[in-house]
């Protein structure tokens, strides 16, 4: 039997796609007793409103009573912002919405899956967009979840959870399908440390007492002895493969709960690709 809340999802969907696509690209409809009450895409009244206050501002003009109410978004709420306006799993709840059905969870190492606890703890009962919907928002929000995933340019910054995708972080010279990439991973090492780790010998080294880029004449003079590397806050980790080298300084670090860390985990660095002669 199909399920009847699909269609609540496919308009989520649809309306996520009218978001401006330099951003996170979302949707959100509001559901009672099978009736559709709105719909929304974040950006639709202002850049910077979401699409769940969107939605939720459209109902409050409207007079509409969401108590008891079905939320569909396309993205998890947001939760615990820096900012000083109500998170949206807040407003939700505040709202009197009893369900939510998220589409994917948020990767941004400050939100993810802090918007479904907020949720639960109020008492809104929190759901899953089914595997297929989820993969077809996996394909929408790939450049906006590329920001936690991968880097593309010679030099910048990142910031990533390191606890996700298996600790993996993708460097890359620039967005097109012949770009050189460096597969890196990173792990738990402490508060002040982190693992970069290259699996084998020969792919990871410290760039041991340098604190610049500059200070490293040739990657290739490092040691590269080991799997993995130690790397403390200000000092440099090198990348290698056949394209050339990858360096990352690492500039911050949010620890695991167990190194005296809060519900962010994540490890900041700056990098720069220093490419083969050849490559």
């Amino acid at each position: 039997m199909d399920d009847p809340n699909r269609q609540f999802m496919r308009i989520a969907i649809e309306e996520a796609k009218k978001s401006a696509e330099d951003g996170a690209r979302v949707g959100a409809v509001l559901v009672r007793d099978g009736v559709l009450l709105m719909a929304g895409h974040k950006g639709e009244l202002g850049d910077k409103m979401h699409a769940e206050q969107v939605v939720l501002k459209k109902a409050e003009e409207a007079g509409i009573d969401l108590r008891g109410a079905t939320a569909f978004v396309t993205l998890e709420p947001c939760s615990n912002l820096t900012t000083k306006r109500t998170c949206c799993a807040d407003l939700l709840a505040a709202a009197g919405v009893a369900e939510v059905y998220i589409g994917r969870y948020d990767i941004n190492p400050q939100i993810n899956r802090l918007g479904w606890r907020a949720l639960v703890d109020n008492g809104v009962r929190c759901r899953d967009f089914p595997a297929d919907l989820r993969k077809e928002l996996e394909a929408l929000t790939s450049r906006f979840e590329g920001y936690f995933l991968r880097r593309d340019g010679l030099t910048g910054i990142a910031k990533f959870d390191f606890t996700q995708n298996g600790g993996q972080y993708v460097f890359a010279t620039d967005e097109t399908e012949n770009a050189r990439v460096w597969v890196t991973r990173w792990n738990n090492c402490g508060a002040q440390a982190i693992y970069a780790n290259g699996g084998l010998p020969g792919f990871v080294a410290l760039a041991r007492y340098a604190r610049e880029f500059d200070e490293i004449d040739d990657p290739d003079a490092l040691d590269y002895g080991s799997h993995s590397a130690c790397v403390a806050i200000g000092e440099i980790a090198s990348f290698r493969n056949e394209h050339g080298h990858v360096l990352c300084k690492v500039l911050q670090i949010e620890p695991t709960p167990d190194y005296g860390g809060g519900p962010h985990v994540s490890v900041k660095v700056s990098y720069q690709i220093r490419l083969r002669a050849d490559s």
